[in-house]
């Protein structure tokens, strides 16, 4: 359910550049599974996807990809072929959609938290360092250095994976739930989606107090509700069935969700389960979750993903795909340029680049930030930066995009 747009909209004079003369900055790699791709199941959701980030001033290219799960080598074939189209063309990201090769690597974080197997998107972005095995663990990464460049991402990376979510959905199909996305997102674009826009940082008690409203405020134009069990404000307390109260009655642009969660659910005394979201149906159209493997997409149910395609307003679900999350003396690394319009891609190579050491990482920051991942639309900015519908068709004409601010 699109719930109506209540906000008014109000036109500062902030004028950007935005058509492109420089395709090194602009090229986006749009990879889709090819079966996914080739069955015509999602061609309209797809073809309103490509116009809607050409219009926004992006050059997408769309490549077909095979999934072999038996393939050792089949992370490393894609990584190779992003690697060759940033060198040939300035790859500026990519967009995964459907069932694609997971690269799976083991992080020893030298006893700050334990080793683990886990997804890395990192391994796909970071495309100028090494990533070799020491053959401790079978052929699968184990050593990442800095190779020909440094251990830091020269592009960014967003996932659209739903093929592990059907089973929430009876008698849904994976293309079913991407076109629902694909629609989702043309309505935000082109301001039929909205929600006040103001945010919720909510607190579980391990991490009580923290400064993440401080961070999320950056992010928000509006007001940032803090949520945590303060014991001088005792009504205050963040349970799951306060969470899940929340979600379902209150609206909000951005949530900072802090807790402790599995691949499929939080647990802040009781549980919020991915089978819970599509009944509570929340309106919340961003997300940041410090909630351990909450963003595990090769999982099924997984939690992350449920926030965008299951009912509801979500577009972008930030999190991790092991232990770990965006810790919070970073977070404004991250918040601070989606504050000045960067789209969320951006911020996360920014967050990855100034936050996390790009000089070499550190123990304690590979165990929390090597599972980071965007989920949903990385090409997306806050409602702030939305341009009016105009400005994008003058755009797709090779004009200026007028950027229009939303108070």
């Amino acid at each position: 359910m699109v719930r109506p747009r209540a906000l008014p909209v109000l036109v500062l004079a902030a004028l950007a550049l935005a058509s492109a003369t420089n395709a090194q900055s602009t090229r986006v790699e749009v990879v889709v599974e090819h079966d996914l791709y080739t069955s015509g199941a999602i061609s309209a959701g797809l073809a309103q996807y490509l116009a809607d980030i050409t219009a926004q001033g992006w050059s997408p290219v769309v490549t077909p990809w095979v999934l072999d799960t038996g393939d050792p080598n089949a992370p490393a074939a894609l990584r190779t072929h992003l690697a060759e189209r940033y060198t040939s063309d300035g790859l500026a990201g990519a967009v995964l959609i459907g069932h694609l090769p997971v690269a799976t690597v083991y992080t020893d974080a030298g006893g700050s938290i334990d080793g683990e197997f886990h997804p890395c998107d990192l391994y796909y972005t970071d495309l100028d360092g090494s990533w070799t095995s020491s053959g401790a663990h079978g052929y699968l990464p184990d050593t990442h250095t800095d190779g020909t460049g440094d251990v830091g991402p020269e592009i960014w990376l967003g996932r659209l994976t739903a093929w592990n979510l059907t089973a929430l959905h009876p008698g849904r199909t994976e293309a079913g739930l991407l076109n629902d996305y694909f629609a989702k997102n043309h309505a935000y674009r082109t301001l039929a989606l909205a929600v006040p826009p103001t945010g919720l940082a909510y607190t579980d008690d391990d991490w009580y107090p923290g400064d993440r409203p401080t961070a999320l405020a950056l992010a928000v134009e509006g007001a940032v509700t803090n949520v945590w069990n303060d014991p001088a404000t005792p009504g205050d307390e963040t349970t799951a069935a306060n969470y899940k109260w929340r979600l379902a009655n209150e609206s909000y642009e951005h949530v900072l969700l802090t807790c402790h969660s599995s691949s499929t659910a939080h647990a802040m005394s009781g549980s919020v389960a991915s089978s819970d979201l599509e009944a509570l149906d929340p309106q919340v159209l961003f997300y940041n979750l410090y909630a351990c493997s909450a963003a595990t997409y090769t999982d099924f149910g997984y939690i992350g993903g449920e926030y965008l395609f299951g009912a509801g307003a979500g577009l972008v679900a930030v999190g991790s795909a092991k232990t770990g999350s965006m810790q919070s003396h970073i977070l404004a690394d991250y918040f601070g340029p989606l504050g000045l319009g960067e789209t969320f891609g951006e911020a996360m190579l920014a967050w990855w680049n100034t936050a996390v050491d790009p000089g070499g990482h550190t123990d304690i920051e590979r165990a929390w930030s090597y599972g980071m991942t965007v989920l949903g639309d990385p090409l997306l900015v806050t409602q702030a930066y939305i341009p009016e519908p105009a400005s994008a068709a003058l755009l797709a004409a090779g004009a200026l995009w007028l950027l229009w601010r939303r108070r």
